[in-house]
């Protein structure tokens, strides 16, 4: 029975990790987009029990396209607004791929998915270039190949991550993701200083939610939470939020049933916390209640949505916070420790 990684092997996990970010070549931003994608994926996929975890390259792909997607539009910033260069070179295949996608789908990465053969086109053209280009070079070091994260084969389809690793990469996920992030906008700021001008929200622009479109949520969700605050179940006045019940910081993606609508002040008290053990029930009762409406108001207006992992998500993110013997929200400044419930209640 595979066990977890002792101390000792997690923290040579995390040094390796950052010998990979401080002396590999990048060339492009690839390698930072592959990280991004495998520790998304493990948190997906994987369990907490240490063992192997198998990976298609083509969920990495699609993973990718996510990725990259908020970037490939011109940075509103400089004198002449552009993408932004993510390659020494010539602007990078994936991102040329994407960007003339993206213009064709105004925008929306759902309509692009609800057209399967675009979608299928696009994911299988990025997935030749990410087996060709970082998957079996990410592991390079000067002239070494540390094969910490995975068997370098230089062929296949999948990648079977070493026992451990998906635990690391679940276990540290928030600081995993921070390293790669901050190491990603480093390097689009050292190629495109022409493009950025006085701006200093980089980071914001490449990986932060896409707050405008979140109101497209809000006439989805009023009628079914007959217009109450979904955290104090009071009426909906003032400044009304769209939250993400586990929070973008957490676990940064978009998808229709990890929000609700909150009174402003509910989800400034809530920040980046996880909600306690009775908003938690609430949301996976919601979601299951209401599951085939959500779904067809998601469908028409080209939302992204899936549920399966938003439960997977949460399962992962309040283990994370049981592990650690952390605290979540229950109103307004008041935190206590997570109870032994909280699978239950996600359970429903």
């Amino acid at each position: 029975m595979p066990l977890p990684p002792s101390p000792s092997e997690q923290i040579r996990f995390l040094q390796q990790l950052q010998r990979v970010l401080d002396e590999g070549a990048f060339v492009a931003t690839y390698k930072y987009a592959l990280l991004h994608a495998i520790a998304d994926l493990c948190v997906r996929l994987g369990d907490d029990s240490g063992a192997p975890l198998e990976l298609r390259t083509r969920d990495i792909a699609e993973r990718f396209v996510e990725l990259y997607w908020p970037q490939v539009v011109p940075f509103p910033a400089g004198e002449e607004p552009d993408v932004f260069r993510q390659n020494t070179g010539r602007q990078a295949a994936i991102v040329r791929r994407i960007r003339e996608t993206r213009e064709r789908y105004a925008g929306s990465l759902a309509y692009l998915k609800h057209d399967k053969r675009e979608w299928g086109e696009l994911v299988g053209a990025v997935d030749r270039t990410v087996c060709t280009m970082p998957l079996w070079k990410l592991q390079t070091v000067g002239q070494k190949q540390i094969e910490f994260l995975y068997e370098n084969l230089g062929r296949g389809r999948r990648i079977t991550l070493n026992p451990g690793v998906a635990y690391c990469f679940r276990a540290f996920y928030p600081m995993i993701t921070d390293m790669v992030e901050g190491a990603w906008a480093q390097y689009v700021r050292r190629y495109n200083r022409e493009v950025l001008g006085e701006t200093t929200d980089l980071r914001g622009f490449l990986f932060g939610s896409e707050r405008a479109p979140l109101l497209r949520y809000r006439p989805i969700l009023e009628d079914i939470q007959d217009g109450r605050c979904f955290y104090c179940d009071e009426r909906l006045r003032g400044q009304t939020d769209v939250d993400h019940f586990i929070p973008w910081r957490r676990y940064p993606v978009d998808l229709g049933h990890n929000f609700v609508l909150a009174h402003g002040a509910c989800n400034a008290h809530k920040g980046d916390r996880l909600a306690a053990e009775p908003h938690l029930r609430r949301w996976s009762d919601r979601n299951r209640e209401w599951s085939e409406l959500l779904a067809e108001r998601f469908e028409a207006t080209g939302v992204l949505h899936d549920v399966t992992v938003s439960v997977r998500v949460a399962r992962w993110a309040y283990g994370q916070v049981e592990r650690a013997g952390g605290q979540v929200w229950v109103e307004r400044s008041v935190l206590r420790p997570l109870g032994e419930g909280w699978a239950g209640a996600l359970a429903g």
